[in-house]
């Protein structure tokens, strides 16, 4: 109803769309179930509509929601949905639900049995909790199992009853109890708790000793004093059962932030002195009294900074760094000057960190000294003391420095800002050292400075070694396209394997920057007609690199008349060829050298290529499968198993666990059928559950295998039972399948004995071109169609096919052609769309989406799916056929049949299959009209197994379990419409809302425009949700919109099937619902005065059109829709195509 104003939306926000209906009489069970299927939400708006609908159950329903954790099979959702609610009701403004909250959360946890729901339970309290949580946390504080959760949340909650609560409970507590109310009266502070704890500080258990002791800790009374520095001291002041050591630092701490500085002050004073030996405790104590200290504390660090303990010395420069600023640096800096030996070089750093520009000068005053580590420290500060100002003192250090030095001076550059950097280090580039220069160059590299290109270009040879990598490290970041022929050139002069995989590398680096990789193989290309025959595979590489599919060709047809070192080059340039591009050509190849014949680089090469592929996990399959054919090594095949168990889908499984026998890949095959199983759980079936029992059997021992053995077993727990996926072809003959006997209309007239004796015919016919040779289904070209022995109506099945030149085929559903399959080099008849289109088809598309067919010779695949008549492919795991009805080929005038035998189509050329998987759906009962409907002329228009009454968006609009379900998520376009006209009519039909959904029936309406002002439009509407309160009469469910109120109140509750009729006869309506007329009126005499939302109606001129539901964002579901027409007379059956 896209009538209701968008701006009301956005006024009143999210949450308004989320209220209940305000006369909402579902049962609390299906209100639950509702909120439940939509848990988790998939955005903010959604969590906010659910956490309403958790509210609106009311605290029993709140209560009967948790107390479900009883029931092992629906928790997830269960958390998301009291997990999403805690969130909302302990939000500003949301006390109401706060309280029913906590009360249903407590009422829920005595009736709770397990303590993995009760805790979680707890935790919900804890998130909503306020003194009104009290008595229902206090009971489990007394649990083993429960107290930590329980004390926790007191803790959480942190009023006085809470705190109360906690010290209550503490004289009657023992073990795991007693320890956790023990942390949580430390970790409120609760200084009542004092005498309690106190006494169990010296428990002779010391983990009682130990918790006691965190929690005088965290209390910080100073009163505790001597009982924490006693226990440190028994420590030794280091680590020990009790961490009595870290309780009287946290302790210190703790005084320190109540204000107790003075007691604090000189307990770590004590503590630094006692400590000699501990330099983890001293350095904690130093850093307590430089706390107190703050800027007076230059005493205390200088003395640390002079310390014989270099651990220590540390500790005090990282504090010495918390206290230097600006106003104190000359203390600093004077510091610095009384200091010796790494003192020295650390103070220079902080400096530097510190950004004390004062100490610039001694900086750079330091460049010039004998000390090492305070030279390169010096360079650190300078640089970022003086920036720019200080480049040229720096780079002074690279006509005479050291490697450190060098080092240091580049680092220290690479930081300074400012655009003359670059000028002043290009000018130094002729004074420095060769080490010097290759610093120089390295930061114009990462700068990427190309201007100043040429300048290190002419160090590409240079005869240092370190200068020359330097340079050429650095031009990958700097050479663009104009730099292609000195760099091509530099290639072909290349002398070494280093300078040819470098030359290539910049001619890589060089054509990064251009638009696609077809331009840059353009250039390489060109350039090879110009080059030596002998030199051409120099560049093969560097297609490689550039990638595209430009120079493929090239490259793979040098691989049949090269010499031994052209063709080893073509292997390795194919194999990293960039984005996996040449798996094809790479198995082109290997197909021409034949198994045995193919070098291990060959392999090896292709294995990559699919690896580093962004193909679909079909299209790898197959190639590891051609992979496998040609692998000469265990270690190859274990490989290629391994990336199998990356492909997720049903017949990569089904693949692995042909291995499971094998003695030397049974265990990489058992971990590829278990990571796919448990990667992707919609797999089932009893030849997944055996093969998954099979391979735990292979996956050996230790930790690691146990936990997947545990993982799979759960998994089998939880798999859908049923045979799932059964294998059509068994490899070894041809049972299953029988010949064709003529057409299914044809055959539905043959008595029992004609169609007995047609059929040993066509089986004659059938052995005669069907054969199975080496595990495969293969059609010689002579003979008919094969077809299965059974009929089948939804499915879902895998196959596998290969065609030879020149090849056609098919696979006929239900007896009627057909999903093509053709050599798509066949320009003549169209085939260039390529295979996967339902061919036959007038009125729906025919054409495959994309052309995803592999070579002529490889294999494809097909997954295809049948619900009702529509149809959907994927070919090699692209999506080639989306939803598309199936024609009745043989009679048009026809649905499609709702069962027949699945064909093999023979068309006079080689065609194989293999792996023919099928899964059956199950299906509902048809709808059938009732005797008197019957009588009385009515027509279905959806049964629940058939969209061919219907056009428009069927991506939307989809068959699920027998009805018309909407889920306007899925995308397609606009609504969906009967395929006819009607005028005159008697619809019916049923229909089931979600909350708040909104669509609408379009009545004697145009296939484009606003269907609700083209024609008219019949509100289908959950006009009880709070979000339409403001709704206007002719809005309401049932209303003519725009044009003729409807009375109200007469839907069922939401999630409950309703049943409408519209009649309309000329400009008389009348719409009953459930029963109950609620709109009888004459839409001229209604608007003759204009309409009643003052907008102008241009349809409501029509006298005939198509019925459409016109969705508007909602998901709602709709069953026997049934039509009977007042004026029209029937549309006689249309006579059959001709096949092609």
């Amino acid at each position: 109803m896209n009538k209701i104003l968008i701006s009301f939306l956005f006024f009143f926000g999210v949450l308004h769309f989320a209220s209940a209906q305000t006369d909402d009489k579902r049962t609390i069970a299906t209100k639950i179930a509702d909120l439940l299927a939509k848990t988790p939400a998939d955005d903010k708006a959604q969590l906010n509509i659910n956490a309403e609908s958790v509210a609106n159950l009311g605290v029993d329903g709140l209560a009967e929601l948790t107390g479900r954790l009883n029931d092992r099979d629906d928790q997830t959702r269960i958390h998301f949905a009291i997990n999403g609610f805690s969130f909302a009701a302990s939000q500003p403004g949301k006390e109401e639900w706060r309280q029913m909250a906590v009360k249903a959360y407590g009422q829920a946890l005595e009736k709770l049995s397990d303590n993995t729901s009760r805790q979680f339970v707890i935790s919900q309290i804890e998130h909503v909790g306020k003194d009104d949580a009290v008595p229902y946390l206090q009971k489990y504080l007394h649990d083993e199992a429960l107290s930590d959760a329980a004390a926790r949340a007191l803790a959480t909650i942190h009023s006085d009853a809470a705190n109360n609560a906690l010290l209550q409970a503490l004289s009657g507590v023992s073990g795991n109890a007693q320890r956790s109310v023990i942390q949580a009266l430390g970790d409120t502070r609760f200084t009542g708790a004092l005498s309690a704890i106190t006494p169990l500080a010296k428990s002779a258990d010391p983990n009682v000793a130990k918790v006691a002791l965190y929690a005088l800790a965290q209390i910080g009374d100073p009163s505790s004093l001597n009982v924490l520095k006693k226990a440190a001291a028994k420590s030794g002041y280091g680590y020990d059962v009790t961490d009595a050591t870290y309780a009287y630092l946290s302790y210190l701490h703790q005084l320190v932030r109540t204000g107790q500085t003075s007691v604090a002050q000189k307990a770590a004073s004590a503590l630094l002195k006692k400590s000699s030996s501990r330099v983890q405790t001293r350095s904690a104590a130093l850093k307590i009294l430089t706390e107190i200290q703050g800027g007076n504390s230059m005493t205390l660090l200088s003395k640390a900074l002079a310390d014989k303990d270099p651990e220590y010395r540390g500790a005090a420069l990282r504090l010495a760094g918390q206290q230097m600023n600006d106003s104190n640096a000359a203390e600093w800096i004077n510091l610095f000057n009384k200091s010796k030996g790494d003192a020295r070089a650390g103070l220079m750093n902080l400096f530097g960190d510190r950004g004390i520009s004062t100490a610039l000068p001694l900086a750079l005053q330091s460049l010039q000294g004998s000390d090492p580590a305070l030279k390169l420290a010096a360079i650190a500060a300078a640089a970022k003391l003086g920036q720019q100002e200080v480049t040229p003192a720096l780079l002074s250090v690279l006509k005479s420095g050291n490697a450190d030095e060098i080092a240091a001076v580049k680092y220290a550059l690479l930081s300074v800002k400012g655009d003359k950097l670059i000028e002043d280090v290009s000018g130094a580039l002729e004074s420095a050292t060769p080490a010097g220069k290759a610093a120089l160059v390295s930061i114009i590299g990462e700068r990427g400075a190309k201007a100043k290109t040429r300048d290190v270009l002419k160090y590409i040879n240079d005869p240092d070694e370190q200068l020359k990598n330097a340079s050429r490290s650095a031009l990958s970041n700097l050479v663009t396209p104009a730099h292609l022929p000195v760099l091509s050139d530099e290639l072909l002069s290349a002398k070494s394997d280093k300078d040819i995989q470098d030359m290539q590398g910049l001619l890589i680096s060089a054509m990064s920057g251009m638009k696609s990789p077809e331009q840059g193989s353009g250039f390489i290309l060109a350039s090879l007609k110009k080059v030596p025959e002998d030199k051409k595979s120099l560049f093969y590489d560097v297609l490689a690199g550039v990638g595209g599919r430009n120079g493929l060709s090239l490259v793979w047809q040098a691989f049949a008349s090269g010499d031994a070192q052209v063709r080893k080059s073509v292997v390795k340039a194919l194999s990293n060829w960039k984005g996996g591009l040449a798996a094809a050509a790479l198995n082109q190849i290997l197909q021409k050298e034949g198994a045995g014949a193919a070098s291990a680089d060959l392999v090896n090469g292709f294995i990559r290529q699919i690896q580093i592929s962004d193909n679909t996990d079909d299209l790898k399959l197959i190639w590891l499968r051609d992979a496998m054919d040609y692998a000469g090594s265990a270690d190859q095949k274990k490989r290629i198993l391994g990336l199998v168990g990356q492909c997720n889908t049903l017949p990569a499984l089904l693949y692995a666990g042909t291995f499971l026998d094998d003695s030397e890949l049974r265990r990489q095959a058992g971990s590829a059928v278990v990571d796919i199983a448990l990667e992707n759980k919609s797999i089932y079936g009893d030849n997944v559950r055996s093969l998954l029992i099979k391979s735990m059997d292979v996956l050996g021992s230790g930790n690691e295998s146990q936990y997947l053995k545990e993982a799979v077993q759960k998994h089998l727990d939880a798999m859908p039972k049923g045979k799932g996926f059964v294998s059509l072809f068994n490899g070894r003959d041809l049972s299953g399948w029988k010949g064709l006997v003529a057409n299914p209309i044809a055959r539905a007239k043959m008595d029992a004995a004609t169609l007995a004796k047609e059929q040993e015919k066509a089986d004659e016919v059938m052995r005669s071109g069907w054969i199975v040779k080496d595990g495969l289904l293969v059609f010689t070209g002579k003979g008919d169609n094969l077809c299965t022995v059974k009929k089948y109506g939804d499915f879902e099945m895998y196959v596998d096919w290969k065609i030879t030149p020149q090849g056609d085929a098919g696979i006929y559903l239900r007896g009627t052609p057909q999903v093509q399959i053709w050599d798509t080099s066949r320009v003549d008849v169209g085939a260039q769309v390529g295979s996967g289109g339902l061919y036959n088809n007038q009125v729906n598309p025919s054409e495959p989406l994309k052309l995803a067919d592999n070579a002529i010779g490889d294999w494809n695949t097909f997954y295809i799916k049948m619900v009702g008549d529509q149809v959907t492919v994927y070919l090699n795991g692209q999506l080639v056929v989306n939803g598309v009805p199936l024609e009745n080929f043989w009679d048009r005038s026809l649905p499609i049949f709702p069962e027949e035998q699945i064909e093999l189509q023979a068309h006079g050329t080689y065609v194989a299959y293999r792996d023919i998987y099928l899964r059956e759906i199950p299906r509902p009962t048809p709808y059938v009209l009732t005797p008197e409907e019957q009588k009385e002329g009515y027509k279905i228009l959806f049964d629940g197994t058939g969209l061919h009454e219907w056009v428009g968006n069927k991506t939307a609009y989809v068959i699920e379990d027998g009805t018309l379900a909407v889920y306007p998520k899925r995308g397609g376009n606009g609504n969906l419409y009967t395929k006819d006209e009607y005028s005159d009519f008697i619809y019916r039909f049923e229909f089931k809302l979600t909350p708040g959904a909104n669509n609408g029936v379009g009545i004697r309406a145009p296939l484009t425009g606003d269907a609700a002002y083209g024609g008219m439009e019949i509100q289908i509407l959950d006009n009880e949700a709070d979000i339409y309160k403001d709704l206007k009469p002719y809005q309401y469910h049932g209303s003519v919109y725009g044009i003729i109120p409807a009375k109200r109140g007469y839907l069922k509750p939401v999630g409950e099937w309703n049943e409408e009729e519209i009649y309309i006869k000329g400009a008389k309506v009348r719409v009953t619902l459930n029963g109950t007329v609620i709109l009888d009126g004459d839409i001229a005499e209604a608007s003759k005065n204009g309409t009643m939302d003052q907008r102008d109606h241009p349809g409501l001129k029509r006298t005939t059109g198509h019925i459409g539901f016109l969705g508007h964002g909602d998901i709602l579901y709709f069953r026997n829709i049934r039509i009977k027409d007042l004026s029209q007379p029937a549309v006689k059956p249309a006579k059959p195509a001709k096949k092609k």
